[in-house]
């Protein structure tokens, strides 16, 4: 199992890495492109402490705005269930266009790697199984059902009788084969195929059943199945045809039909009206991207938009927005952390990594970086998620606890000069990230003043983004302010398990190393029937020990929003999902 999720995880990095370069709610330079962003090492002011008193939080390097938000409604379901509540006699017809950040990449779900195209493609295609927007819960789409044989090697789906592609032919047990085959051919150089590693065999045994057996027990590879967007068979298994070609004027089988795509960007998809779920309310659907927020915002007020996609961080200037449009905020698909190196002789100690998660007050910092625009999360499930403890919360901001603990581990202020210190070190953790992001600078800056305040010798450290990538998988680091994407699929293997330890053979770049850890994650990899109860209880014992252990400070997620005209209803935007997931159920209401 552990080779199969090496591969697996690997060819994530590099996807993960490019979009986490970007400055939150801007645009910036490519991975490679670094001209705009420093290269020499830039430190915060250090402020130094007064020897033996109270001290306060010392003063950040920059000023970052702290006005109050203007109330926003914020999308939190409470039934699990995707539907959503319409009115009555929700109108027909009309259209939408929403405004975002970039432009599509390509059509081809298999080969899509802009966040633009991933959050218009489900809109076009359906896979075998959905995520709940919220929980991340597996719910069925073009599989009515799924079953997992007892020893978790195997995987049948069942498919729709109902289905059918935008030409009217139906969707088949051939078209999933044919799907899983084509993203596992090495020449399409898809981003799914190393996912699909642990398939050994995929068959149709009629047209709506497909049974697809694996190497070995592997969980994790249900929810891969899963979200795998489905092809055309009939379309693309055509000798010569360009994949190109498909992917600038695709045929799917989603909501929504392919019309046309301009050379300027502009995305234009008309209503599916065979489509299983039921015809969309509106008829026409389109995508035009912008190359900032601000001309996004400004494209909104202007009425050239109807519906406007904001990224996280940009909620800070929603309340200059219309008081006749609505803003949906909602945690974005990325949890934000510090990163401690656990092979570090100073941040080894547990206890150590425990003062430092102790000494930041999060609703402050939630605050000062965010304008409270974002959650707090107590580790990398949030509470909404159906493996998450929902009684983990949170380390209390407690600078005095943080430096009796401290204490314990030897460090004290020995000579008065107000830094604590241990045989004749003083006790320093600087605090890097990347510049050009706003977030993690801003979000660093504030965690190397709030160890300050308990007398670590700490800075913010600006660097380029190449050389945090080399820094983290070099083990070249003590603190590291970065992020991963919310993980629908509970499995965090590759961030934990200390078999991934060998330095550029994984995520765990940390060198976090648990025998527990590593014993309840392959557990819950290889569980009989992959039973979703027991994978909760066994990612929730791992959640505890991570709380504990604290190999990341988990800090939080960043709102992202959806901001639309007034009159548009019916949008439910969730971490664990596009966006546009229910496109297909919103409304224009009757003027």
């Amino acid at each position: 199992m552990i080779s199969v999720q090496r591969a697996r995880h690997l060819c994530l990095i590099a996807f993960w890495v490019t979009l986490t370069a970007c400055q939150s709610g801007n645009p910036s330079p490519a991975v490679g492109t670094l001209a705009s962003v420093p290269t020499a090492t830039q430190h915060a002011e250090t402020e130094m402490p007064s020897p033996g008193g109270t001290r306060t939080l010392p003063q950040i390097s920059r000023v970052i705005p702290t006005q109050p938000l203007t109330p926003l409604p914020t999308v939190v379901p409470t039934d699990p269930s995707p539907a959503i509540s319409l009115s009555p006699t929700p109108a027909k017809g009309g259209q939408v266009t929403i405004g975002g950040l970039g432009r599509p990449d390509t059509l081809h779900p298999l080969l899509a790697e802009s966040e633009a195209a991933r959050a218009v493609l489900p809109l076009l295609f359906d896979s075998l199984l959905a995520y709940d927007p919220n929980s991340g819960q597996l719910m069925p789409r073009l599989a009515e059902s799924w079953k997992v044989a007892g020893d978790s090697r195997a995987i049948t789906f069942t498919l729709r009788s109902d289905a059918r592609w935008h030409d009217g032919q139906p969707v088949v047990a051939d078209d999933v084969v044919f799907t899983i085959e084509t993203a596992r051919d090495p020449t399409l150089d898809s981003f799914y195929g190393p996912q699909l590693e642990p398939v050994v065999e995929v068959k149709a045994l009629n047209d709506k059943t497909v049974a697809i057996r694996l190497a070995e027990a592997d969980c994790p590879s249900l929810a891969v199945l899963g979200e795998l967007p489905i092809l055309p068979r009939h379309v693309l298994a055509r000798p010569g045809l360009d994949p190109s070609a498909f992917g600038s004027a695709p045929l799917g089988s989603g909501p929504f039909n392919f019309v046309d795509w301009e050379s300027d960007g502009d995305l234009h998809l008309a209503a599916n009206d065979d489509y299983w779920g039921g015809a969309p309310y509106l008829a026409a659907w389109s995508y035009r991207p912008f190359d900032t927020t601000a001309e996004l915002q400004q494209a909104l007020e202007r009425e050239q938009i109807d519906a406007a996609l904001l990224p996280p961080g940009s909620l800070l200037n929603t309340g200059d927005l219309s008081a006749s449009l609505s803003v949906y905020r909602y945690p974005a698909p990325e949890f934000l952390f510090v990163a401690f190196n656990n092979d570090h002789p100073i941040l080894a100690d547990a206890r150590v990594r425990r003062a430092l998660s102790m000494a930041i007050d999060r609703e402050g910092l939630l605050g000062e970086a965010l304008g409270g625009a974002g959650e707090l999360i107590p580790g990398s499930l949030p509470a909404a998620h159906w493996a998450a403890d929902p009684a983990l919360q949170p380390p209390a901001y407690d600078p005095g606890g943080a430096r009796r603990l401290l204490a314990e581990a030897g460090w004290a202020d020995s000579d008065g000069d107000g830094w604590l210190d241990r045989d004749g070190e003083r006790l320093r953790v600087p605090v890097r990230t990347n510049g050009g992001n706003r977030l993690r600078e801003d979000v660093a800056s504030l965690v190397a003043g709030y160890y300050r305040a308990i007398g670590v010798d700490a800075s913010a450290e600006l660097v380029a983004w190449g050389a945090v990538v080399d820094d983290l998988f070099t083990h070249d680091f003590e603190a590291i302010v970065f992020s991963w994407p919310l993980p629908a699929e509970p499995d965090q293997s590759r961030w934990w398990l200390s078999t991934e330890n060998q330095i550029g053979s994984g995520y765990n770049f940390v060198s976090f190393a648990n025998t527990e850890v590593d014993r309840l994650l392959q557990e819950a990899a290889i569980l009989p029937e992959c039973e979703a109860g027991r994978r909760a209880e066994l990612y929730q014992e791992i959640q505890r020990l991570l709380a504990q252990e604290r190999p990341y400070d988990f800090l939080l997620v960043p709102y992202a929003a959806l901001v639309m005209r007034e009159g548009i209803n019916g949008a439910q935007p969730g971490p664990f999902a596009s966006p546009f997931w229910n496109a297909a159920e919103w409304y224009i209401s009757a003027d």
